[in-house]
């Protein structure tokens, strides 16, 4: 029997996108629900480190001032695309690398990790439940398993990412509880939203939760992303590197 993974690599005649010139392999399936397809802002997010990259990369760069890896978060990764695209543009920075949805979602991101084994390599990759806004203090005062950590609410990321994960009001206080939650002081998350479904109330909300928000620039997006449609925004809790 042929795995899911294997299928999504023989069924393609060549990789769905290239990040940094590395292949990244994707095949989206909207019958699993809404977490198995690709949505627009998540597209656009990975077009933006398809053709700028570099620009990416040294933004990542100011982050760790070339002295230590980085540890990255997605929220609600839905099929792992994001996640993997991420670990095309620099899959060597990482030293904790996080993906989240709900556990019915879990399947699919590790489907398509393992579709992309030359992506992953020995980088430190965790597949786990996260319901934002929901922390449980751990009852094991010996366990700093990141698995642990992440469910406490205890460790700091440096990045942390996500795409029309703002689409409905109602998630507006968990999903920022989770940001402020997971953040430190240079914490730099990237929020891609279809403005369309995303209120100003969120970014109201931002304000209020202590964040500083900005667009990326038009020109950092294809054409068919730039204007009032879509939006990725850098969210930090100060002025940010990602001009």
């Amino acid at each position: 029997v042929t795995s899911p993974a294997k299928s999504i690599r023989q069924e393609q005649d060549s990789a769905f996108l290239r990040i940094n010139d590395t292949p990244v392999y994707f095949q989206e399936d909207w019958n699993t629900g809404i977490g198995g397809g690709l949505w627009s802002t998540g597209l656009a997010f990975a077009r933006y480190l398809e053709h700028h990259s570099q620009h990416a990369l040294s933004s990542l760069d100011a982050l760790n001032d070339h002295e230590k890896k980085l540890s990255l978060l997605e929220l609600g990764s839905g099929n792992g695309f994001l996640a993997i695209c991420m670990l095309a543009l620099c899959k060597d920075i990482w030293n904790e690398f996080v993906v989240t949805d709900v556990e019915s979602h879990l399947d699919l991101i590790e489907t398509t990790l393992n579709a992309n084994p030359h992506l992953v390599g020995d980088t430190n990759v965790t597949v786990m439940q996260h319901l934002w806004g929901e922390f449980h203090p751990s009852t094991d005062s010996y366990s700093c398993s990141i698995q642990n950590e992440v469910n406490n609410g205890t460790f700091k990321f440096d990045v942390i990412i996500g795409s029309d994960v703002a689409y409905r009001q109602e998630l507006y206080d968990p999903l920022i509880s989770s940001l402020k939650q997971f953040s430190h002081a240079k914490t730099v998350c990237l929020i891609g939203v279809t403005m369309n479904d995303t209120r100003p109330q969120f970014f109201h909300k931002l304000r209020e939760a202590g964040f500083r928000y900005e667009r990326l620039a038009d020109w950092l997006l294809e054409p068919e992303y730039r204007g009032n449609t879509f939006g990725i925004f850098v969210i930090q809790q100060k002025v940010s590197t990602w001009q």
